[in-house]
């Protein structure tokens, strides 16, 4: 994302479609969010979440396809709309599945840690945005990539393909690996689900003697006084 505006502009040199396109998949991805979340209810979450990112690589793969002169708007908007409907999944349906791998950690180590995961979880998303265009930035200036300048060098074009292609490619598959790996789907995490139901209503009838003892001191000390 830290480069796209540079490739859409100085490389295809269709800057002037680079506004209409990016409403048109927000418009677009917005639409699609419901459907994602419908679709977790059918699929296990990992499964929609792998889909979402075989979109999103795709959508980097094909960004490397298209060739400056003969794009057409519809072409670009496809490349975009793709890589939109996968972030989109990605940003609705990860937390959901944040909070199996929550759940999962509180049968685990019967300790709760969801606010340390999600402080984990939000920062990584953040430092993830911020370190990502920065390095992009820095790898396309480091191969010479000049976006004011009227024609590029081999060089420079290669710089903006590993950045906008193959290095988001590359991680968005690994990604995708650590996705399908994932062991918590939605039989396991019913499982998990009622150990820790059980272990929540065991732990309430241990406590509850404790709490009517308190009940029956706190009704003594008034009528005493």
């Amino acid at each position: 994302y830290g480069v796209i505006f540079l490739y859409v502009d100085s490389y295809l040199d269709m800057g002037e479609q680079f506004s209409s396109m990016f409403m048109l998949s927000f418009i677009l991805g917005i639409a699609a969010t419901p459907i994602w979340y419908k679709l977790s209810h059918f699929l296990d979450k990992k499964i929609v979440l792998a889909i979402a990112m075989i979109l999103i690589t795709g959508s980097y793969i094909y960004s490397g396809t298209l060739i400056p002169g003969e794009t057409s708007a519809g072409q670009l908007i496809l490349m975009k709309v793709m890589n939109t409907f996968g972030y989109v999944c990605i940003a609705s349906i990860s937390p959901a599945l944040l909070s199996e791998i929550v759940d999962y950690s509180s049968w685990k180590h019967h300790h709760q840690n969801t606010a340390l995961y999600f402080s984990i979880y939000s920062f990584i998303s953040k430092a993830n945005v911020a370190v990502g265009m920065a390095l992009g930035l820095a790898i396309v200036g480091w191969y010479g990539y000049d976006a004011t300048a009227s024609a590029q060098g081999a060089e420079a074009t290669n710089g903006l393909m590993l950045v906008m292609v193959w290095l988001p490619a590359s991680l968005a598959s690994m990604s995708l690996i650590v996705i399908v790996l994932n062991p918590i789907n939605a039989r396991r995490h019913q499982t998990i689900r009622r150990r820790l139901d059980s272990l929540a209503m065991r732990e309430s009838r241990q406590m509850s003697p404790s709490v009517k003892t308190q009940e029956m001191d706190s009704e003594q000390l008034i009528t005493a006084s």
